[in-house]
């Protein structure tokens, strides 16, 4: 499949879906919050589709700075006035362009408005043409279940997503999950966490994820902001609950960030759960206390309408090509540098990733979603 190509087979469901606009159609496919899904119910042809679909997650991207360094001279403002939208993600682009939909977790208010800040230790804050750089990179959506998104109160959080919406970028978070819907007709739900999923927080998961199965969702995709900062060490309690009630639950796939640092993955009762990719683009420090980060590429293949492999790459990367400072623009990392950080992944839950392939500039792992190499 191809970002550019055309709608296809899903010419006819697009003419009923009226003004139920996609979030963004800029992709292969077309996302939608679950809200309207829900309001248009389930119209998709029950056809057994074969095929599989190229998935790319990126970690933190703060697209702006603190609010009281927002004139330094290196950083995040002034580099992308110098440089451009294109900088951040110009050599990410090789896994984002072909690829069927790239996923980041934007990790910051895009406002152009004098808000308040909340009082807490950071509070990041980009322009709301911000946007432009998560096109530019062929970025299709972005979670907001993190930390910052409410930097400045809810009023920050809306011009947020008022912003994304008017760039054609979809999102989804705590409070809505949303759907992606490829031209062949699969679909693919994404819902957020960065909350802990006991109590009323677990009810509201497992709701949300059994509104996107009744949708007909084929897979369903569990990205998870949790973990101890810049922790050197096996996930913490509170990824493992979050990680256990969502594989109870039925995710197919769990991706994380949050720790600022990479950590490794496991295969949990036949679910790949990545925990950490650490940064990616990050505004929020002109000099990085740790560069090492991974880009992740999942390759989902469904036979006769179930999901049956996930492929996982691993890409190293530095989320600075700069190494006297912070230039915000992710590099991919080889020899030394990419073995670096496969250590860190394996020295964090004790799973190897496996050999790194220079040719590919991944490690690539292959996790069946029947029969799991050496479940948890």
């Amino acid at each position: 499949m191809n970002k550019i190509s055309g709608w296809k087979r899903m010419g006819v469901i697009f003419l009923l879906l009226g003004l139920l606009l996609p979030q963004n159609a800029g992709a292969s496919g077309a996302w939608f919050s679950l809200s309207a899904m829900e309001k248009l119910g389930y119209i998709l042809p029950e056809e057994e589709r074969s095929g599989e679909v190229r998935m790319t997650f990126l970690g933190d991207c703060t697209l702006g700075d603190e609010a009281r360094k927002r004139n330094a001279s290196l950083g995040f403002a002034k580099t992308i006035e110098k440089m451009g939208c294109e900088h951040p993600f110009r050599q990410l682009r090789r896994l984002t362009s072909p690829d069927d939909l790239t996923v980041a977790n934007l990790e910051t208010v895009l406002s152009d408005r004098k808000l308040k800040k909340v009082r807490k230790e950071y509070n990041f804050i980009g322009s709301a043409s911000y946007t432009e750089i998560l096109t530019a990179g062929s970025i299709d959506c972005v979670t907001l279940a993190n930390n910052h998104t409410h930097d400045f109160g809810e009023e920050g959080y809306e011009d947020t997503k008022t912003a994304l919406n008017e760039a054609g970028v979809a999102w989804f978070g705590t409070d809505s999950p949303a759907v992606w819907i490829s031209e062949e007709g699969f679909m693919i739900g994404f819902l957020g966490v960065s909350y802990s999923l006991v109590g009323n927080g677990y009810k509201r998961y497992r709701e949300q994820y059994q509104s996107l199965r009744d949708l007909g969702c084929a897979a369903v995709v569990t990205v998870m902001h949790a973990g101890t900062e810049y922790a050197y060490a096996a996930p913490d309690r509170y990824q493992k609950q979050i990680v256990t009630r969502a594989v109870q639950c039925g995710t197919d796939l769990v991706v994380g960030h949050h720790p600022h640092v990479v950590q490794g993955y496991t295969v949990q009762e036949g679910v790949p759960v990545v925990y950490s990719l650490g940064n990616c683009s990050f505004g929020g420090t002109t000099r990085a206390r740790d560069s090492d980060a991974l880009a992740l590429q999942v390759i989902m293949r469904f036979e006769k309408g179930r999901l049956k492999e996930q492929e996982l790459h691993f890409y190293p990367i530095s989320i600075t090509g700069d190494e006297r400072y912070n230039d915000y623009s992710p590099v991919f990392l080889t020899g030394t540098g990419a073995e670096r950080v496969l250590a860190k992944m394996e020295k964090s839950t004790g799973w190897a990733p496996g050999a790194f392939g220079e040719k590919e500039g991944a490690v690539v792992s292959i996790s069946s979603a029947d029969a799991a190499p050496g479940s948890e």
